[in-house]
């Protein structure tokens, strides 16, 4: 029986998906947790994977299409599988679908493959990868003794393959730092021809961030515009390996420095056109890391301290801040004695005003898999974080500083103190009546200013191609 794919539900409020781009196409064999869609809410982005493993014999619902969470939007069927005209969980949308003018998807013969001649010889390491990818042995030439075909003849095939085959716009990867595995997506400018290489972008998340918020629509954004760009998940947050929730800026800007590393080692990718593009904490952990990798060409930073004593310091009153200082004292002397750390939440070490309050309220209240509580060693270690004292070593790299000036979370002086000590090139954007959280959802005005001025920066000081 064919096996549905269905709209995911990822936020407890989430009624419907926008299907953003299919990233496989009908008759397309597809093997489960491939990711086969990307699907866009209000606030976040995320890849839709395969449920089972098959052919991807029924698009039901076009890119472009909005469908409510838990109806078929495809069909996975098995080779020659008779398909069903419609599955009863897709069949309201689809007549919804039809009734808005959406093109109805036809229907795709799966033709099961034909059998290898007797008179192959081939190892059977060699039949079995060759039935898994797809790959008829009638038309290889063995290397093997009496013309056997051998493992080795079907992988260099598939490299072959590979080589050949158009770039995917999206690809689900994973990268190690410090020996875990950290979770990503990288996004490629459409029809990238075989062997074209491009500059690439790292994009690097706020505090407590994870990649499918935010990060994904700017990397779709630059990807418009020639670039490779990569997202992912810090260790210990999302998808990622590591400790839970362990927020450490040396250990985040260790984890940008092997998402450079990977992204360089891509075939699509001009490993001498790197830029890092990082939001709030993340472009602070941006300016860290290009600091010390002289790989880097070019680093964004939006809302972002320079200084995290001075930072957390003016979010208090004088006796809150000396308060604060006296429980990560008792902290630290817990951890010495025991090895044990107190756990708080988030907004317990970046005192929120009331617009971050707020907008934390409904973001955890949608998606409650993005609460999580940091042990108080990171507001230690946020303290002892001054990406202003290495920021004139990017010099002559350029450098583009972008802030809102009624951010009330992060203080626009935040990147004057950055500017200050940045050598040249160096551009600094103040964005009038913008608070910190005012250009975060995609399609607002905001987003579109913000994004388009990392876009420019970028074309003029390190174009894609």
């Amino acid at each position: 029986m064919a096996a549905e794919l269905v709209m995911p539900k990822w936020g407890l409020t989430m009624q419907e998906g926008l299907i953003g781009r299919w990233l496989k196409q009908e008759g397309d064999v597809v093997e489960k947790g491939e990711p086969l869609l990307e699907v866009e809410t209000e606030k976040i982005t995320n890849l839709v994977e395969a449920p089972a493993s098959g052919v991807l014999a029924r698009i039901l619902f076009p890119a472009g299409s909005t469908v409510p969470v838990t109806h078929a939007i495809a069909l996975i069927a098995q080779p020659g599988e008779a398909l069903p005209d419609a599955p009863p969980s897709a069949a309201t949308a689809a007549e919804a679908a039809r009734a808005d003018g959406a093109p109805a998807s036809a229907v795709v013969a799966v033709a099961a493959p034909a059998a290898p001649p007797r008179q192959i010889r081939a190892m059977p390491a060699a039949r079995r990868l060759a039935a898994e990818r797809g790959l008829d042995l009638a038309r290889f030439v063995g290397s093997g003794p009496e013309g056997t075909i051998t493992r080795e003849d079907v992988e260099h095939a598939l490299r072959q393959v590979s080589a050949a085959k158009p770039v995917p716009p999206i690809q689900k990867v994973g990268f190690y730092s410090d020996g875990m595995r950290l979770d990503g997506m990288l996004y490629t400018p459409d029809g990238l021809p075989p062997g074209e290489k491009r500059a690439a972008v790292v994009l690097l998340a706020g505090y407590t961030y994870l990649k499918s918020f935010v990060l994904p629509d700017i990397a779709r954004a630059l990807s418009a515009a020639g670039y490779a760009a990569l997202v992912f998940d810090y260790r210990g947050f999302g998808d990622s390996e590591g400790p839970r929730w362990r927020l450490l800026p040396a250990e985040q800007v260790g984890d940008a420095r092997a998402a450079l590393t990977f992204v360089a080692d891509q075939p699509q990718v001009d490993s001498e056109r790197l830029a890092i593009v990082g939001l709030s904490l993340g472009g602070s952990n941006a300016i860290a890391a290009a600091s010390a990798d002289s790989r880097v060409g070019a680093v964004v930073a939006v809302a972002s301290p320079g200084n995290g004593e001075r930072w957390l310091r003016g979010l208090r009153r004088y006796w809150e801040w000396d308060e604060f200082l006296a429980r990560i004292a008792a902290d630290r002397s817990r951890r010495v004695r025991s090895g044990e750390t107190s756990r708080v939440h988030p907004l317990e070490i970046v005192l929120p005003d009331p617009e971050t309050e707020s907008f934390f309220e409904r973001v955890y209240g949608e998606f409650p898999e993005m609460r999580c509580e940091l042990a108080l060693e990171t507001a230690e270690a946020l303290i002892e974080f001054r990406p202003e004292d290495q920021i004139a070593r990017l010099a002559p790299r350029p450098v583009l500083l972008v802030h809102g000036a009624a951010d009330r979370l992060v203080p626009p002086d935040e990147s004057r103190h950055l500017f200050e000590r940045a050598g040249s090139p160096r551009r600094m954007e103040v964005l009038p009546g913008v608070g910190h959280f005012d250009w975060v959802m995609p399609g607002s005005h905001g987003f579109k200013d913000v994004t388009q001025r990392i876009a420019r920066f970028l074309q003029d000081v390190m174009p894609a191609a």
